[in-house]
């Protein structure tokens, strides 16, 4: 996609100048906040869907789904895992080792195949996580599940650029229907993920290693798929300027500050409250240290960098688009995790414990998602009302009004909840796919690897800010509320007051079994207990809910100032793939789109 910024006389209507632009050239104006930008669409390369396409996308799709199961349905299992090799009371960095490395990988790997080709970082990737599912395969101990985990995430980071590399294969105006293509594929997960990953455990006689020979198998196979099927053109390289000359050049302290900042941030809400007290100084120490390694990186980026890894192109003119949607992305982060991470816990706190009814429970959720994302790639950019800030709008007004409603529930809501649960992830699932496809549009396609990761990495940070503020806001309200009111449902009851305090903290643990032992806890008491603790759960997420509403509701103001970027869905097509042959006739070629070269 060729750029410029030189707009075009539209006051020039002569009829010789008329005559020269229908058989000379014809231009897409793109207009940004400063510039306008000139679009060429080049008709020596091929914008049909061909054989070679097609094989491309399955590749692409292969990577994809294999770093989405992997991800969804070890998530479901890590109790198990830690049953099994353990206990531990560190387990829950079998999943924050694997977020914290995907997400400093994300922007690294998009970056760095933008000037070196992907091809090699989905190849290269994919073994590192190759080897990590086997280590985790081979685990005699959570540590080692853990390391494992890590090297997943590293070669997730590269797996996912599939959500990239597809949309550069495929004419602008079929960007969105290419992300909905990749969110058909990880249905399977999105959906049924918690259930599949909980009936490999409960029936399988591998227990829960069976879910990483299911990763060996997609690992081998997005190797090869990889390996044959997809060959996009050999990356240019500004000035003729080799490879390894190229390679001296990166900004690697822009990456370097970049990668202590993701990996510290995220390490110091992953302590907190968990290996370490929040305030105390294994906590304020790497968040310190993150948040000052990311602002340095700001300053370095766009005052010192000589060639700044986030190039000043992503930014400049922008702050209405590219910049507007990352702060939406963060955002989006916050407001996801209400949706997606406090399902589970919720669920236990006001309805069941049972797992396989939790599994189930997720099932609406992980459906509102898959078709919300979907749904979000075919619609975008089809007509005047659903334009990049339109469907930003729905999405999250849609989340906003499921949170009011989440706001209001009881332990005697349940189905309600399941319904909701379908219509926030909807949102979010929407939101999510339209903010890749509005950033996709908004950016040169040289920068299109780097702008379309980092909003994992943004996305990322978001959702790590919410646990930590939700977690608080949780905990504070049931310390505050469950003391109070189960006191005055089982005093009458018999059970003594000096046994109260460790009644409540058993059943605030979910540990019925032992409080029912407790002196002076009759059945009629436990029961009593054991319902009245929900109203105390339900206050604490109606709370949660209350903060969701303001980031969803952020999230439908800044919709109202995005600017749109659809008008850049033309028939320009960022990458040509060596094993195809561009169709003879540039005319025939260009059907599609009159405004073509």
């Amino acid at each position: 996609m060729a750029h410029g910024t030189e707009k075009r006389n539209s006051g020039d209507s002569s009829s010789e100048a008329s005559h020269v632009d229908k058989t000379d050239i014809d231009v897409k104006e793109a207009q940004t906040s400063h510039v306008e930008a000139l679009e060429v669409v080049d008709v020596h390369k091929e914008i049909r869907m061909t054989k070679a396409k097609w094989l491309a996308c399955i590749a692409l799709c292969v990577s994809y789904t294999t770093a989405f199961q992997q991800n969804a349905c070890t998530a479901a299992i890590v109790k198990h895992i830690d049953a099994e090799l353990g206990p531990t009371t560190f387990y829950n960095w079998i999943l924050s080792s694997y977020s914290i490395s995907v997400s400093v990988m994300y922007p690294i790997s998009g970056g760095l195949s933008d000037i070196f080709g992907r091809k090699w970082f989905f190849i290269g990737g994919t073994v590192i996580s190759l080897i990590g599912t086997i280590i985790a395969l081979a685990a005699q101990n959570v540590q080692m599940v853990i390391a494992g985990m890590v090297f997943k995430g590293v070669g997730a980071g590269s797996q996912q650029l599939a959500l990239a590399a597809i949309a550069e294969i495929v004419p602008n105006r079929q960007r969105g229907v290419a992300q909905a293509v990749l969110d058909v594929v990880t249905f399977p997960w999105a959906i049924f993920g918690g259930l599949i990953g909980n009936a490999m455990v409960s029936h399988g006689g591998l227990t829960f290693r069976i879910n990483f020979l299911v990763g060996v198998c997609l690992n081998l196979t997005t190797i090869v798929t990889i390996w044959f099927w997809y060959h996009p053109e050999p990356r240019p390289l500004p000035g003729n300027i080799t490879k390894t000359a190229r390679f001296f050049q990166l900004d690697w302290i822009g990456v370097t500050l970049m990668a202590i900042g993701i990996v510290l941030t995220l390490m110091g809400f992953a302590f907190g409250g968990t290996q370490f007290e929040w305030g105390s100084a294994g906590n304020v120490a790497p968040l310190t240290i993150g948040i000052v390694s990311l602002i340095a990186l700001v300053i370095w980026e766009w005052k010192f960098a000589k060639h700044p890894f986030f190039a000043h192109e992503l930014f400049i003119g922008k702050t209405r688009t590219f910049t507007l949607m990352m702060v939406v992305t963060f955002i989006g982060g916050m407001s996801l995790y209400t949706a997606m991470a406090f399902w589970t816990q919720q669920c236990q706190g006001m309805f069941f414990r049972d797992p396989i009814k939790i599994g189930v429970s997720a099932i609406p959720g992980g459906t509102g998602g898959a078709i919300g994302g979907f749904l979000g790639g075919i619609l975008v950019g089809k007509h005047k009302f659903l334009r990049v800030p339109h469907m930003l709008f729905y999405a999250n007004a849609i989340k906003l009004v499921s949170d009011a409603v989440f706001s209001t529930f009881t332990p005697n809501d349940y189905e309600l909840a399941l319904a909701m649960g379908f219509l926030a992830m909807f949102g979010m699932g929407m939101s999510l796919t339209v903010l890749i496809v509005g950033v996709q549009l908004s950016c040169e396609d040289k920068n299109l690897g780097l702008a379309t990761l980092v909003l994992g990495s943004i996305r990322g940070i978001g959702g790590s800010v919410a646990i930590t503020i939700y977690s608080s806001i949780l905990q504070n309200t049931i310390a505050a509320d469950a003391g109070p009111r189960i006191a005055k449902a089982v005093l009458p009851l018999g059970v003594p007051t000096t046994t109260l305090p460790k009644f409540i903290a058993l059943l605030l643990g979910a540990r019925e079994d032992l409080a029912g032992q407790l002196p002076g806890v009759s059945p009629d008491a436990l029961a009593v207990g054991s319902e009245t603790i929900k109203w105390s759960w339900a206050q604490g997420f109606s709370h949660i809910y209350y903060a969701a509403m303001a980031f969803s509701g952020l999230a439908v103001l800044c919709a109202f100032i995005i600017k749109d970027t659809t008008h850049n869905m033309t028939d320009n097509l960022a990458v040509q793939l060596t094993n195809e042959k561009v169709h003879a006739d540039p005319k025939e070629n260009a059907q599609a789109d009159p405004k073509v070269v």
